[in-house]
C-alpha cells in the first residue's frame, strides 16, 4: 500500500523583522492529506510546527525558528518508512525546506523527496538542485496521487502534468481544475489541533477552540504584486453554499468548534453564494462566529451584504486599499475603488465588528506626496473606527511584475522577502514612515474612539482578542517567556 506523510516545516522569521508571522492551523495541508487519503494512500502529517510550537531555536545566522529541527523531522519520516511530502507555501520557508530536503537524504539515502506549495510551484528548479527528487506544481489533489503511486509501482513519472523533476519540468496544463464540492473535509485529525487551541493565538484573532476552513480558491484580479496571477490563471473556483454549511456543522459536531476563519483569497466573488451562506447559518441558528483574516476584496463588499455577514456571524474582517494614493493603486494594477472603504468600516464599527485595513509602501514610482495622501487616508479611516492598521514594506516575490523591477533588486537569498525587507535600500526611510503611519493612527484613536482602545487593551489581558494588533501584543510577551524561562 502506497505511504505519504506531508511536512509542514518550522516557523521561520528574521530575528530582526518585529513582525514575525503569526502561525495557525495549517488547512491547505490538511485538505490535501484529506483529498490523497480519499484515493486509498495512507496518509499522514508531520507538523514541525504543531507538534513543538513553544520551542525556538537560532536557524542560520539571521533566522530564528518554531518546532522541531531538520535532524527530528529527518528521524521520524526515517521511522515511518512514508515517502515525504514537504509543503512550502512562502519565502521565509526557503532554507528551512532545502535543509530538511538534506537531512532527510542524509537520514534516508534512498527515499524520494516530494516538494509541493504556492513558493515552490515558482521556483521547482530551485528544490530540484537543492535535493528534492519532484517538486508538485499547483493543485496537488490530482498530481499527488498519481506521483505517489507511480513511485510505489516503479512507473514512469514523465506524463504527469504539472511536475518538475531531475529529468524534465512538465508545465501545468490544468489550472484549478479541482471540483471542490467532491473532495472530503480537511484532515485536521491528523494534527496536534489541541496544541494550536492552547497557544492562545493564530491567523486570525483568537477568541477560543477555532477551525481555519478554505471554501473557495483563486482569484480574477491582477495585481501586480500579488502571486495568485500566476498560481491560479485568474480563475476561482469555490465550494457550494451547501457544501460549506456542512462542513461548519462537521466541525461543530466532531470538534466542539464554535469559531471560523475564513482564509480564502476571495471569499465573496460570487455574491449569491455569499448570501446563501449566510442565510443558511442565520436560520440554522449555529451559534458561530466567523472572520477572514486574510481579507475581503473590497470590489465584492456593500453595505447590504455586509449588514448580512455580520448579522450571520462575522466578528472580524480586513480590507486592502493597499495605498491612500490614485496614481499608486493604478501602478499596482488595482480596480478597486477605495472611497467606499470609510463607509463600509464605519458600518462594521456601527455593528460591533472589528476591522483592520492593509497597506503596503515603497512601491515603485511611490512618492512623499504620495505617501502623505495615503496618511490622510489613514486618518480618515480611524475617525470612522477602524480598529488597526497593518503596512508592510513591498517586498517582491517571484513570478510577479515587482520581481523584475531594478528598484527591488537586492536581496541575497529567498528568505529575506519578508513584511520587513531589510535589505532595501531605502529601507530605514519606509520603516521611519511606517512607524510615524502607527503612531499617528493610535493617536487618532485615541482621541476619537477612546472606550475601543481601551476594550483593546482589555483583549489583550483576557486573550481574548479581536484585532490581530491585540493577539500579537500578548503573544510578544508568550514567546519571550518561551524563549527564555520554558524548559
Amino acid at each position: 500500500m502506497s505511504k505519504l506523510i506531508l511536512i509542514r516545516p518550522p516557523v521561520v522569521h528574521l530575528k530582526k523583522d518585529f513582525y514575525g508571522s503569526i502561525p495557525g492551523i495549517p488547512a491547505g495541508l490538511a485538505y490535501l492529506a484529506g483529498s490523497v487519503r480519499q484515493t486509498g494512500i495512507e496518509t499522514d502529517i508531520l507538523d514541525a510546527y504543531g507538534l513543538a510550537p513553544h520551542r525556538f531555536y537560532s536557524f542560520r545566522e539571521n533566522y530564528r525558528a518554531r518546532g522541531l529541527t531538520p535532524p527530528e523531522i529527518a528521524s521520524r519520516i526515517a521511522r515511518s518508512g512514508f515517502i515525504p511530502g514537504i509543503s512550502v507555501h512562502c519565502a521565509t520557508e526557503h532554507s528551512m525546506a532545502l535543509h530538511i530536503i538534506r537531512a532527510i537524504k542524509k537520514e534516508s539515502p534512498g527515499t524520494p523527496v516530494i516538494v509541493g506549495g504556492y513558493h515552490a510551484t515558482f521556483l521547482p528548479d530551485e528544490f530540484i538542485e537543492g535535493g528534492a527528487d519532484y517538486v508538485v506544481l499547483g493543485e496537488g489533489e490530482k498530481r499527488l496521487p498519481k506521483l505517489v503511486n507511480c513511485l510505489e509501482n516503479g512507473e514512469s513519472t514523465d506524463s504527469i502534468d504539472g511536475l518538475a523533476s531531475k529529468k524534465r519540468v512538465n508545465r501545468r496544463k490544468e489550472i484549478y481544475t479541482t471540483d471542490l464540492d467532491a473532495q472530503p473535509f480537511a484532515a485536521v485529525d491528523l494534527l496536534p489541533l489541541e496544541n494550536y487551541w492552547k497557544l492562545g493565538y493564530s491567523h486570525g484573532p483568537f477568541a477560543g477552540r477555532y477551525m481555519n476552513i478554505l471554501t473557495s480558491r483563486g482569484c480574477p484580479y491582477t495585481c501586480s504584486f500579488c502571486q495568485a496571477p500566476a498560481m491560479c490563471n485568474g480563475r476561482w473556483i469555490s465550494k457550494s453554499a451547501e457544501r460549506v454549511l456542512e462542513e461548519i456543522r462537521y466541525h461543530i459536531d466532531k470538534y466542539d468548534v464554535r469559531d471560523f476563519h475564513i482564509q480564502d483569497e476571495n471569499f465573496a466573488i460570487s455574491r449569491q453564494r455569499v448570501e446563501e451562506i449566510c442565510m443558511g447559518l442565520i436560520e440554522r441558528d449555529y451559534g458561530i462566529t466567523f472572520c477572514f483574516p486574510s481579507g475581503l476584496k473590497m470590489e465584492t463588499i456593500d453595505d447590504e451584504l455586509l449588514d448580512l455577514m455580520i448579522r450571520a456571524g462575522c466578528r472580524y474582517f480586513s480590507l486592502s486599499p493597499e495605498t491612500g494614493s490614485e496614481k499608486v493603486l493604478e501602478l499596482m494594477g488595482k480596480t478597486a475603488n477605495i472611497q467606499k472603504v470609510p463607509d463600509l468600516i464605519q458600518k462594521a464599527a456601527s455593528m460591533g465588528t472589528s476591522t483592520c485595513t492593509f497597506f503596503v509602501t515603497g512601491y515603485p514610482g511611490e512618492t512623499n506626496g504620495d505617501r502623505k495622501q495615503t496618511k490622510r487616508y489613514i486618518n480618515h479611516l480611524a475617525r470612522k473606527g477602524v480598529d488597526e492598521v497593518i503596512m508592510p514594506i513591498l517586498t517582491p516575490f517571484p513570478e510577479t511584475e515587482a520581481m523584475n523591477e531594478p528598484s527591488l533588486q537586492g536581496f541575497s537569498e529567498y528568505d529575506e522577502l519578508c513584511f520587513s525587507p531589510l535589505w532595501r535600500k531605502d529601507y530605514k526611510r519606509l520603516n521611519r514612515y511606517r512607524l510615524g503611519i502607527y503612531l499617528n493612527f493610535y493617536t487618532t484613536r485615541l482621541f476619537f474612539h477612546p472606550l475601543r482602545v481601551l476594550r483593546q487593551l482589555r483583549n489583550v489581558l483576557t486573550g481574548k482578542a479581536a484585532t490581530k494588533s491585540e493577539m500579537t501584543a500578548r503573544r510578544i510577551f508568550m514567546d519571550l517567556y518561551d524563549r527564555f524561562f520554558r524548559k
